[in-house]
C-alpha cells in the first residue's frame, strides 16, 4: 500500500467534509475565489458550508481565525493583497480544528481518531495502532517546495500560542543548514514574529517571551564536549515548542541521530514537521510509516501542487536504491 494511502490522521480530516480523497475536496475549492466578501466571510467557507451546512457556526469561526492569520501577515508584510490559495487556507483550517480539539476536548478527540482508525485498518487491510495521547503531540505537513510552507509555518506559531496560551520554556526551530536559517531569519522578521539566530555564543540562547530560536541540526549534540557552537540539547529541559524545517534533509546514516536529537528536545512539548519529501525518505521503514500515517494533517506534495499547474514538467526513472552513495542520494532528494 502506497505510504500516501496510509495516511489516516490526513483521512479523517477529509472525511469530516465527507471525502476520502484530496482530489474530491479539490474539485469543490479549486475555482473557487480567493479571499473574504463584504461580509468578512472567504469565499472558500462559502463551499465548506455548503458541502457541511451542519457545521455553519464552527467553520464560521474557524474562518474568523483565519481571516486574523491573514490580516496579520497583510500587515506586517506590506502585503495588502495578500490571501491563502484553497490549499493553504485548508492546510490552516485543518492545524485549526485539530489544535482546537486537541487543547479543548482532548479525550473525545483520541476517541474519535480511533473509531475512525478501526474501519480505516479494516477497509484497508492495515495494522496502525490506536492513536494515544503522545501520538497527537507532532503536527507534520507535507507540501511541496513553493507550496507556501513558510507561510504555514507563521500561522501554526500563532495558531498554537493562541490555544496553548503560550506556556513554553523554549520556542526553537531547527532546520538543516545555516544558509536556511538565515532564509527562516528574515521570513520571520517579514511576518513580525519575534526571532534570534543562534551564533554560537551560549547567552544568544536566552530568549523572551513567544520569542524563536532559530538553530540548524549540526550545532545541536548530547553531549557538548570542549569550545565550539555546538549546544547540549539538555540546555532545552522543559516544555518545548519545536518547528522542524525539512528535518530529513541529510545523508542516511545522520538522519537516525538528528531525529533522536529533536524528538528528545520535543518530547515533553509539541512538535510541528514541514517537509517536501516525506514520501522519498520514510521509504519501508515501519516505525517511520506508522509514526508519519498518524502526524502527516496535510498533503499538498508534489503531484498536487504539479496537477495545479505551479510545478514543472518531469520524468520518472525507477533506479536501484543502491545506485547512489549516500552523499548523491542527499543531493537529489
Amino acid at each position: 500500500m502506497k505510504f500516501e494511502k496510509r495516511l489516516v490522521l490526513n483521512r479523517y480530516f477529509l472525511k469530516l467534509f465527507e471525502f476520502t480523497e484530496f482530489d474530491e475536496l479539490r474539485e469543490k475549492l479549486k475555482d473557487a475565489q480567493e479571499g473574504y466578501d463584504s461580509t468578512e466571510r472567504s469565499y472558500f467557507v462559502d463551499v465548506l458550508i455548503g458541502l457541511k451546512p451542519e457545521w455553519e457556526d464552527e467553520l464560521l469561526r474557524y474562518d474568523s481565525a483565519i481571516r486574523e492569520y491573514v490580516e496579520k501577515l497583510r500587515q506586517n508584510r506590506r502585503q495588502p493583497n495578500f490571501n491563502l490559495k484553497y490549499f493553504q487556507y485548508l492546510a490552516v483550517l485543518f492545524a485549526e480544528i485539530f489544535l482546537d480539539r486537541y487543547y479543548n476536548d482532548k479525550e473525545r478527540f483520541i476517541t474519535e481518531l480511533n473509531e475512525f482508525l478501526e474501519k480505516f485498518n479494516d477497509e484497508n487491510k492495515t495494522e496502525i495502532s490506536p492513536f494515544t495521547e503522545e501520538d497527537l503531540k507532532k503536527l507534520a505537513f507535507w507540501m511541496a517546495t513553493g507550496s507556501g510552507k513558510t507561510l504555514i509555518m507563521h500561522i501554526n506559531y500563532w495558531q498554537i500560542l493562541k490555544y496553548s496560551k503560550n506556556n513554553w520554556d523554549n520556542i526553537i526551530l531547527i532546520t538543516p543548514n545555516e544558509g536556511l536559517s538565515k532564509q527562516h531569519y528574515e521570513e520571520l522578521r517579514l511576518s513580525g514574529i519575534p526571532c534570534k539566530l543562534y551564533d554560537g555564543n551560549i547567552d544568544n540562547l536566552k530568549t523572551e517571551d513567544g520569542e524563536i530560536l532559530i538553530v540548524d541540526i549540526y550545532k545541536l549534540t548530547e553531549e557538548k564536549k570542549g569550545e565550539g557552537v555546538t549546544v547540549d540539547i539538555s540546555y532545552f529541559d522543559g516544555k518545548n515548542l519545536v518547528f522542524i524545517d525539512e528535518g530529513h534533509k541529510g545523508q542516511k546514516s545522520e538522519e537516525q541521530k538528528w531525529k533522536k536529537l529533536r524528538e528528545e528536545i520535543g518530547k515533553n512539548g509539541f512538535l510541528f514537521e514541514y517537509s517536501a519529501t516525506f514520501g522519498q525518505v520514510i521509504g519501508k521503514n515501519k516505525d517511520l510509516l506508522e509514526e508519519y500515517a498518524k502526524a502527516i494533517i496535510f498533503d499538498y506534495s508534489y503531484k498536487y501542487f504539479y496537477t495545479d499547474g505551479y510545478g514543472k514538467d518531469f520524468y520518472v526513472y525507477n533506479i536501484r536504491e543502491d545506485a547512489y552513495t549516500e552523499t548523491q542520494r542527499d543531493l537529489l532528494l
